[in-house]
């Protein structure tokens, strides 16, 4: 990045004093964890927070802030907080702990896990972390330094159902993700100006609550000011919903039926955009035809949506190009996720929203900066391939991570190795990342040894952990946020307590005594330095210039910059976008969009009669990140306990009132939450909140904070993951209530 490229950007100073405080501008990450990277301003004095703004001067979210960022100031004062190393002293789940100091810990950790590498070899360990944390970046480069191929994302672990799902699809049939184009790039380097999109179509997604994957909710909001019509698919009348030219109230889980159901539509209007497909996109035929039966009449039946709507719905996408496409983590949660993502994935090719100004960007690396760390073949040293990747092999196109159940069945049987160690950073395990949890309890809980790294003693802790390291919240510490959007700095303020480092010091102080060859690094800021040599700039030079945003360049297809080798075309065997998709041929998956209604065949296996309604969860709450900031006040008093939304019909039907404790059942558990009733889904789906547990119990086993009887995972069984490894039915899977 050039002198006179930073001198364009550049803003204000990064601190300076208001009165008798100082101000200095960061960004809003990890941890505690969220998806996005927005700009705040640290209000400071004397090594205290004082308090929290947005940052208005930073575009990704102009001075708006969630409720969560404006309370970091309570995790960081808060008495629960971990302070200094736990060496555990009991049996686990005791809760029985020493302290010690972070030198003393980090010597235990490295004896143990070279011990084990020793003896039983370094593929035994696992490294494993949690969903929306800077770690992503640092953790994979311990893990495979260490040797071990086994690095993995639990945000959940289950079918790998968030994200990762639509990664993988969306990587074989046209070579990376696709992300909406909403105004959010540098448009300097764009050759043609952005277009407002015409329509944006919102699929299983909330993004002005979950702003998932670098993507700020509030640039929808900025979209429709504009102009912008939305069309969502929810079973939920969102805020999203209540504003939309078209909502799609589908039943949970026919996702894929709505998306063939349109694209037949579409087809059927002659609504296809017949020069892009002619030159860049194969396999339309067989889409046309495995969509062919798919009518209005047939899929309204299906999802439950009247046919005139989709009818319209359909036409309207097809005819308000430029349009895009913000699909959520409920494509993910569904065993049939990848015949969904074929369709949907389909639909955006279809009708040309492809590398368009206002359409889908194939956006790279921002300024060849990596955001998700190392690759596995920099490390000569790792001698196995990655956990799943013999059952599952399509796990290895756009992910960095192994297969969590067939982890979970590695762990159970020792073939063809043994796991006996696990590093858990970030991530909750318990509340919110399995099915079965019980089986993830009894799996980790006979590790011959585990490390936890958190802000505060978590179940996860308490049942699993040898060691646990207190990790610095983003006040307390220095690193950078990379994402497609925006490169920018984390600036620390005040002083974490004295035994207490961040995650990526954590992770540099254990490589060094572990895998010293891949770790010479000095201090975090060189590794810092070292990670943002690609754009020509170190720490102290992206600090003074502020958040820089990335150009976006259209029509990269023609130019030759999608693929390796400098071709025109997309990264794809073929080098076109590829609705057949020959990747997922190769590992023996249906290539072309298919549905198959996975609840249907859950009710016929265990009966609709006991268990009449569809189970929904996984949805997000504006003041909770997946299992976070349950300890923190302000937050907690905005909702107090779990709740099960239940429709008023159901209600009267079940003689459950408002806040009336209800349990929620299927064939394999049960859990209570509270009961609100709600007529914001149909009388046939019950959803429930997910990661609840309850920080104040006590955390000894049996209680582990309460949560067994909180855990809506405990109604899911092991086994349901999806063809490829992946997804899984935490969104449409079947139950039945019952007042307490």
């Amino acid at each position: 990045m050039s002198s006179d490229r930073i001198e364009t950007v550049k803003r204000d100073d990064f601190t300076w004093k208001d009165g008798d405080l100082q101000v200095t501008r960061s960004i809003c990450w990890s941890p505690p964890g969220c998806h996005g990277g927005c700009g705040l301003l640290l209000f400071h004095r004397d090594g205290k927070l004082i308090r929290v703004e947005g940052d208005i001067k930073n575009r990704y979210n102009d001075g708006r802030l969630c409720v969560r960022g404006l309370s970091v100031g309570e995790m960081i004062e808060h008495p629960l907080r971990l302070k200094k190393p736990l060496l555990r002293t009991g049996n686990r789940g005791e809760d029985k702990w020493q302290e010690v100091t972070f030198d003393e810990a980090i010597s235990v950790i490295s004896e143990r896990l070279t011990a084990i590498r020793n003896e039983h070899g370094s593929e035994s360990v696992i490294f494993c972390k949690g969903t929306a944390r800077d770690i992503g970046a640092w953790l994979p480069r311990l893990c495979y330094g260490f040797g071990s191929p086994n690095y993995f994302g639990f945000g959940p672990g289950s079918g790998n159902a968030c994200f990762r799902p639509r990664v993988t699809g969306a990587t074989a049939m046209m070579g990376g993700m696709p992300v909406p184009d909403l105004g959010q790039f540098d448009y300097s380097g764009s050759g043609g100006n952005f277009q407002q999109p015409r329509c944006i179509l919102i699929w299983g997604a909330n993004p002005i609550i979950s702003n998932p994957d670098g993507l700020f909710g509030g640039w929808v909001i900025d979209a429709l000011k504009n102009g912008s019509e939305l069309i969502v698919v929810d079973p939920q009348k969102t805020w999203l919903a209540s504003k939309a030219k078209h909502w799609l109230k589908l039943k949970p889980g026919t996702d894929g039926a709505l998306a063939m159901g349109m694209i037949r539509q579409i087809f059927a209007d002659n609504l296809i955009d017949a020069d892009f497909c002619d030159e860049w996109v194969s396999g339309i035929t067989g889409v046309q035809k495995v969509c062919d039966p798919y009518t209005l009449d047939r899929t309204s039946r299906i999802t439950g949506i009247p046919h005139d709507e989709i009818k319209q719905a359909a036409q309207f996408f097809a005819r308000s190009k430029p349009a895009n496409l913000i699909w959520g983590v409920s494509v993910d949660m569904n065993p049939g996720c990848l015949g969904t993502i074929s369709g949907l994935v389909s639909l955006i090719t279809l009708t040309g929203n492809i590398e368009i100004p206002g359409g889908m960007i194939l956006q790279p690396d921002p300024f060849g900066v990596q955001r998700r760390g190392d690759d596995i073949a920099e490390f000569p040293g790792v001698k196995v391939r990655r956990i799943g990747a013999e059952e599952y092999p399509i796990i290895e196109i756009g992910n960095p991570y192994g297969q969590p159940d067939v982890l979970l069945d590695q762990m159970e049987s020792g073939k063809p190795y043994p796991i006996k160690a696990a590093w858990l950073q970030g991530t909750s395990v318990i509340p919110s990342s399995f099915a079965d949890p019980k089986r993830v309890m009894k799996l980790f809980g006979s590790l011959d040894f585990c490390v936890v790294v958190d802000v505060f003693k978590t179940p996860a802790g308490v049942a699993f952990a040898d060691v646990i390291l207190p990790a610095a919240l983003y006040p307390e510490k220095d690193s950078i946020f990379v994402q497609y959007s925006q490169v920018g700095t984390i600036n620390k303020v005040v002083e974490p307590p004295p035994e207490c480092r961040s995650d990526a010091e954590i992770i540099l102080e254990v490589g060094r005594k572990v895998a010293p060859e891949y770790f010479q690094w000095d201090s975090v800021e060189e590794w810092i330095d070292h990670r943002l040599q690609p754009m020509g700039m170190d720490f102290e030079e992206l600090r003074d210039v502020g958040s820089v945003f990335p150009t976006v360049e259209y029509n990269k297809q023609t130019k030759g910059k999608l693929r390796a080798d400098g071709h025109q075309g997309f990264d794809t065997p073929s080098g076109k976008i590829e609705l057949d998709c020959s990747v997922f041929r190769k590992f023996g998956l249906n290539g072309l969009p298919h549905f198959e209604d996975c609840t249907a065949e859950y009710w016929q296996r265990f009966g609709k009669e006991d268990y009449p309604f569809i189970l929904t969860t996984g949805s997000r709450r504006s003041y909770y990140f997946g299992s976070e900031q349950r300890q923190v006040e302000s937050l907690r008093k905005l909702q107090t306990d779990p709740q099960v939304q239940i429709h008023p019909e159901v209600a009267y039907q079940k003689g459950i009132s408002q806040g009336d404790e209800v349990r929620i059942f299927s064939p394999f558990g049960s859990c209570t939450m509270k009961a609100d009733i709600s007529d914001l889904f149909d009388p046939e789906v019950i959803h429930c909140d997910y990661g609840w547990w309850y920080p104040e119990r006590k955390g000894r086993l049996p209680e582990l904070f309460g949560v067994g009887e909180c855990n809506v995972n405990e109604l899911l069984p092991s086994g349901l993951q999806g063809p490829g490894g992946l997804g899984y039915p935490f969104r449409c899977f079947i139950c039945s209530i019952e007042k307490v």
